[in-house]
């Protein structure tokens, strides 16, 4: 059997912890929301917090650790030979917050600093993503692929803006040439979905620097298992920030294979 086929009750357990989260979330989605801390660029709502409480408790089933966005590290999560998992109870708490319809729930499961599997559950418009690279990728359970799209100027990237990011002049204009030379560009406010949106072909590309491992990691396994691309480095900001590129073909990111 491969290492591919050898995921399937993780996968089924990461579907149940997804599901979860977002059933509380899709419950709350359209009142009013309790915020716990508030940022010039962000917010954090009680929200966050009890749907990371649903899927770590459907999680406690495996014996893995667990990186989460909000409780931390449980276990060994930095060790590079054991499985962990990798949570993010909402992406795009700015957008539910608002009652923007740009947000999900996103759960993978990494090993020696990769996914290998990842759930996206996009709660509002009742879509689940889920993959395991090797073996495919779906939405729903209908096969899902990237887009045939190979080179950036045919290509609509997403992309956000990093940790610590300045928001001057000269930030703003680095962003913009990274992305002129692609078709369009569009900035949605989840990482998770916009790498969803990559496996699937609606989008063609994504990037960002200084990103937590925890708002890509699902979202890059589906890539992968879509058949795209995609490439991943450290960050000096943070030890569990990441660099990302990813695409439905190296192609759209020359110099970056």
């Amino acid at each position: 059997m491969s290492a591919a086929h050898g995921w399937d009750s993780a996968l089924a357990l990461a579907l149940r912890a997804a599901d979860a989260g977002a059933r509380l979330l899709k419950g709350r989605w359209g009142t009013r929301h309790e915020a716990v801390s508030v940022t010039a660029h962000d917010v954090k709502l009680r929200d966050d917090l009890d749907s990371e409480a649903e899927i770590l408790a459907v999680l406690a089933e495996s014996p893995w650790p667990i990186l989460a966005e909000e409780s931390g590290e449980h276990g060994a999560a930095s060790d590079p030979e054991t499985p962990c998992w990798v949570v993010d109870p909402l992406d795009g708490t700015l957008n539910y917050s608002r009652h923007i319809p740009y947000c999900c729930v996103s759960v993978a499961l990494s090993l020696g600093g990769a996914p290998v599997l990842g759930v996206v559950h996009d709660f509002v418009h009742g879509e689940v993503f889920s993959g395991v690279p090797g073996r495919g990728a779906w939405c729903n359970g209908a096969p899902v692929h990237v887009s045939g799209v190979d080179t950036p100027g045919r290509a609509v990237l997403g992309l956000g803006y990093p940790i610590g990011f300045d928001y001057d002049d000269a930030g703003i204009l680095a962003v913009h040439r990274l992305g002129s030379g692609f078709r369009k560009t569009r900035q949605m406010g989840s990482a998770a979905l916009l790498l969803a949106h990559v496996a699937c072909g609606r989008m063609d590309a994504y990037m960002e620097d200084d990103i937590y491992y925890w708002d890509i990691a699902a979202g890059a396994a589906l890539v992968t298992a879509a058949g795209g691309f995609v490439v991943m480095g450290p960050s000096r900001e943070h030890p569990w920030a990441r660099r990302i590129r990813a695409g439905s073909s190296a192609a759209v990111w020359p110099g970056e294979g």
